[in-house]
């Protein structure tokens, strides 16, 4: 019965948004104008099932060549990343290659005594007790890393909790978790997720190095960066391009595990609309496996938060008391924000290549919008 409930909602949506009149306040047309109006550089998708009720790209990819951002430019994803890797050690679970439960100790060698308590599921859920990242953020996000200097550098860590008592969102606990995979598969990471996540789902420009990417589909990242004079006189500074999601491996090649199954990954709106179909079907997990990703299992640590993290994602109650699964990622520059209402099957995800013109009145709208719709039902 709820199942048809939920269902309903979802056509509910889906009529609101086509009949939407010029006076709505919700309107794709005031959306457009929003926008426009705030000069954003981006794309924004909604869906209900397997129908794309609205995708529109706005303003430019690259600046200075003057080409503009559409539904098939490459963007920085950020920790949307993190789902992947959460979802890749859900397979390997699925298949007995390893227990979320499993320890420390049994991937990696002389685990100090502070850390043998810390699982696999401490580091899905962030409550390892780990930094947020290497260096506690004194580190770029780009640095090259080695798979060795990491895993050294996280075990020679002073943890801010001991596992399994406090919520510490970290970075380090993801990179963890890619090499866990490549130790358990004896491949690259990078190459189990697409042989076992993106090809079966039809995501084919999303990933680190593998996509073969033409230069002209990439967007050019922006950001309005205060000198200190410009702070030290409140002078406004003005938005410069900062590079594209992958200069840095022209400029130095080499492993880079201080963002690696963390966060960083590049795609496309058209890609993140499939892995949504793949994720609301059993294309690529269980039912039981899904319900690990969307459970809510820090509510004991984060009791007076109105979300709560599950497997890759965050995890917050609809006002009905559905399930409200959302992430965003960010290198600083790029934000990408993602929302996949479960139980009505209805997907939103916005990107923008500069954070400074993010539209969030359009996202708190498209928001409203479908919350108003199950209050109204």
């Amino acid at each position: 019965m709820k199942m048809k409930m939920y269902k309903y909602i979802g056509l509910f949506l889906l009529t609101l948004i086509q009949t939407a009149s010029a006076k709505d306040e919700l309107s794709f047309k005031d959306w457009r104008n929003t926008a426009i109006n705030s000069n954003f550089s981006g794309v924004v998708l909604v869906a209900a099932g397997n129908k794309v009720l609205f995708k529109e790209a706005f303003g430019l990819a690259n600046r200075e060549k003057n080409i503009p951002f559409s539904e098939d430019t490459i963007f920085n994803i950020g920790s949307l990343t993190k789902q992947f890797t959460a979802t890749a050690i859900l397979k390997l679970h699925e298949s007995n290659k390893l227990s979320v439960n499993d320890p420390l100790s049994k991937f990696f060698d002389n685990v100090p005594d502070d850390k043998k308590k810390i699982t696999v599921h401490h580091l899905l859920t962030h409550t390892a007790g780990f930094v947020a990242t290497r260096g506690g953020g004194s580190s770029n996000l780009y640095d090259v890393v080695t798979r060795k200097e990491l895993i050294e550098t996280a075990l020679k860590s002073k943890l801010l909790a001991l596992p399994g008592e406090e919520y510490n969102y970290s970075n380090i606990g993801y990179n963890l978790l890619a090499i866990i995979i490549e130790k358990i598969t004896a491949d690259n990471y990078e190459n189990f997720y697409y042989e076992n996540l993106f090809e079966p789902a039809g995501l084919t420009e999303t990933g680190y190095r593998l996509p073969k990417r033409a230069e002209n589909r990439v967007a050019i990242n922006y950001g309005a960066d205060q000198t200190a004079y410009q702070r030290l006189f409140s002078i406004e500074a003005k938005s410069l391009p900062v590079g594209s999601p992958f200069q840095h491996l022209k400029i130095k090649k080499g492993p880079r595990f201080n963002m690696e199954g963390a966060g960083g990954m590049s795609s496309t709106v058209g890609d993140l609309f499939f892995w949504y179909m793949a994720l609301s079907s059993n294309l690529i997990l269980t039912d039981e496996s899904k319900k690990q990703l969307f459970l809510p299992h820090n509510a004991s640590l984060e009791k007076e938060s109105k979300s709560h993290y599950g497997y890759g994602w965050d995890i917050k109650s609809t006002a009905r008391g559905t399930l409200h699964a959302q992430h965003n990622g960010s290198n600083g520059y790029s934000f990408a924000d993602m929302h996949y209402f479960v139980d009505e099957n209805i997907f939103i995800v916005l990107a923008t290549n500069d954070i400074d013109v993010y539209p969030k009145v359009i996202m708190d709208e498209l928001l409203l919008l479908v919350e108003s719709g199950m209050a109204n039902k």
